[in-house]
């Protein structure tokens, strides 16, 4: 069948919401504030800073997503399904959150690039990077999930607090702590399992996330 909306209107529709909420607007103000300290002064190596703001990106990115998914009335939001199906709502709505997350994963490599006097080699700042992405996707995903759950504004603030917290407390919960323990301390390069993981735990968090979303919103739907 036809969508009665086209994909590209659904989504410029929740870019249009989400530019005009406040709550996206201040996690992207508080991500620029992450920057400025991380490179206020001599951030160290490289890959090491690009860990810190990958760390912080990830709970940046679940308040920024979930301010920009409830920035569209559910009701519209209802009507545009209606319109346009399950999938390509889903999909209307992720692509806002996976272009806010990849523009703050750019600014924050170009920030290590530019700021931080120390040299490092290119495969440092790739690396970086893509922890930086890794995170911040991971991020986006928890919100989608928490938006299909329908959890209240205040149980997806503690839901986006207990995740930040069990990730940087436990070594082994992505995206944070895997990276913070694998890279953090530039002394002790980590081993093959701990870099990988460090890699796929993230992308394997936000494939579930995403999964949990999609199948909360066919149940719903």
């Amino acid at each position: 069948m036809t969508a009665l909306v086209s994909l590209r209107r659904t989504v410029l529709l929740g870019l249009a919401s989400g530019v005009a909420n406040r709550a996206v607007l201040a996690a992207t103000v508080a991500w620029l504030v992450v920057l400025g300290a991380v490179y206020a002064s001599d951030a160290g190596p490289v890959l090491p800073a690009l860990v810190v703001t990958a760390a912080a990106l990830f709970p940046l990115a679940a308040w920024a997503g979930a301010a920009q998914l409830a920035a569209t009335n559910r009701d519209l939001r209802a009507l545009l399904t209606a319109a346009c199906g399950r999938p390509r709502t889903l999909l209307a709505d992720a692509i806002p959150l996976l272009l806010w997350t990849t523009g703050a994963a750019v600014l924050g490599t170009l920030a290590a690039l530019i700021l931080d006097p120390n040299p490092a080699p290119a495969g440092d700042y790739l690396l970086g990077g893509a922890l930086n992405l890794l995170a911040g996707g991971c991020g986006a995903a928890l919100a989608l999930a928490a938006h299909a759950r329908q959890l209240t504004r205040g149980g997806t603030a503690a839901l986006i607090l207990a995740a930040t917290l069990a990730s940087l407390l436990l070594p082994g919960v992505p995206p944070a702590g895997p990276a913070l323990r694998a890279w953090a301390d530039p002394a002790h390069p980590p081993g093959a399992g701990p870099a990988l993981w460090a890699v796929l735990g993230p992308a394997a968090a936000t494939l579930l996330l995403t999964a949990t979303a999609a199948a909360s919103r066919a149940r719903r739907l």
